[in-house]
């Protein structure tokens, strides 16, 4: 049995290595292209990156804003349109100890301080740092994504990356405490270094994008 959850956490990891290797060479792939805008919203990011990330050869099933399987929703007890979503899902098929693996990725667009759009409309830059935490992480941590495998995706839009995390800590350590700050992790993956925080609940990943342009 222990030989078998070892093969099993064995092939969890590297799935999850490969989505996040996916992730940043298909960022690679978007900055390269240069067809997006500051001004989009997180779901226009999020499908950019999708369509960028099926270019690439690779045997998972990558869709954005996908409805979460939910007993309620089959039961007719919650409407479909109503069903919580994920910004970024990774899945394959696989072989006797596992049915199915997935990666759950939520994306929100992070800003250090207040502007405007080209068409004038107003950016809440501290409202997007609070919403990282409060409808991110903690979607991680105690909400609908609490048994999910997965991690958070930064659209920087405005600002300096680490001024930016800075005001997102600095939110977190009133919150939650200095111990659960977001910081550069040990891993790095296409000399990308990926960032984590840490919580009683679990460890997770933090990837930043710059889309300023």
């Amino acid at each position: 049995m222990a030989k078998n959850n070892k093969l099993v956490n064995s092939i969890i990891l590297s799935f999850e290595l490969k989505c996040l290797d996916l992730l940043i060479i298909s960022y690679g792939s978007t900055i390269s292209e240069n067809s997006f805008s500051k001004d989009w919203e997180e779901e226009s990011f999020s499908a950019h990156i999708v369509k960028h990330i099926r270019k690439f050869k690779h045997n998972f099933i990558v869709n954005y804003e996908v409805p979460l399987a939910e007993e309620d929703v089959y039961n007719a007890k919650k409407r479909v349109k109503n069903s919580n979503r994920i910004d970024i899902l990774f899945q394959k098929s696989q072989w006797k100890e596992i049915k199915y693996l997935e990666y759950h990725v939520e994306a929100k667009n992070i800003s250090l301080s207040e502007w405007r759009k080209t068409k004038g409309s107003k950016v809440n830059a501290s409202q997007q740092q609070t919403e990282y935490i409060t409808k991110g992480i903690d979607r991680f941590l105690t909400g609908h994504f609490k048994d999910k495998k997965g991690c958070m995706l930064g659209y920087l839009v405005n600002g300096k990356l680490d001024d930016v995390v800075s005001k997102i800590n600095e939110k977190i350590v009133s919150k939650k405490g200095l111990n659960e700050s977001i910081n550069l992790g040990t891993l790095f993956i296409n000399n990308y270094q990926i960032f984590e925080s840490n919580h009683s609940q679990r460890k997770l990943k933090h990837l930043f994008f710059n889309f300023i342009n």
